[in-house]
C-alpha cells in the first residue's frame, strides 16, 4: 500500500483556468457535464448527476427511467469557496466518509481545488478496506472535472 492509501485522510489539489466562482459553479451545477459515464450507482452510462445547493441537500444520481440513488448529503454549503458532504458510495448512510472540497484563488482567473475526503473517524477499519477505491476513484474523477473546468 502507498502512504496514501494508509492515511487517515486522501489529499487531492488540482488547478483549473477558471475564476473560483466559476470552478464552483462547474463541479456542483454542471457535475453531470464532468462527472465520468458509468461511474454510479446505476452504471447507466447516460445517468445524470446532482448536487441540490443546500445544507441538507442530496447528492444523486437519476436514471433515464427516473430511478434515483442518493451518493451523499451537503453537510457545508459556501458558495463559492467551500463545499462538504457526507458520501455513502463505499460505505452506507450509517457510516459515510466525509468529502470537503475547497475552492481558492490561485491567481487571477486560475483556481486550486483542493479535495480532502475523509474515513477512518467515521467508517473505522472499512476506510482501509476502501481507502484504496477511494484513491483510485478520485485519480478517475478529478481528471473529468479539470478537463471541462478547462474547456477541453
Amino acid at each position: 500500500m502507498t502512504a496514501d492509501e494508509l492515511s487517515n485522510v486522501i489529499s487531492k489539489s488540482i488547478i483549473v483556468r477558471r475564476s473560483v466562482d466559476t470552478a464552483f459553479r462547474i463541479w456542483t451545477e454542471n457535475i453531470s457535464l464532468w462527472w465520468p459515464r458509468g461511474h454510479s450507482i446505476s452504471g447507466q452510462p447516460d445517468a445524470e448527476i446532482f448536487i441540490e445547493g443546500r445544507i441538507g441537500g442530496r447528492f444523486y444520481e437519476r436514471t433515464p427511467d427516473g430511478v434515483e440513488y442518493v451518493w451523499g448529503q451537503v453537510m457545508v454549503w459556501n458558495p463559492p469557496h467551500r463545499l462538504v458532504y457526507n458520501w455513502y458510495r463505499g460505505s452506507s448512510v450509517e457510516q459515510p466518509t466525509q468529502v470537503d472540497i475547497r475552492f481558492q484563488a490561485h491567481e487571477p482567473g486560475v483556481t486550486r481545488v483542493e479535495v480532502q475526503h475523509y474515513g477512518p473517524d467515521l467508517i473505522g477499519e472499512l476506510w482501509w478496506e476502501r481507502s484504496a477505491g477511494y484513491q483510485a476513484a478520485w485519480e478517475e474523477v478529478l481528471p473529468c472535472y479539470v478537463a471541462v473546468a478547462d474547456g477541453a
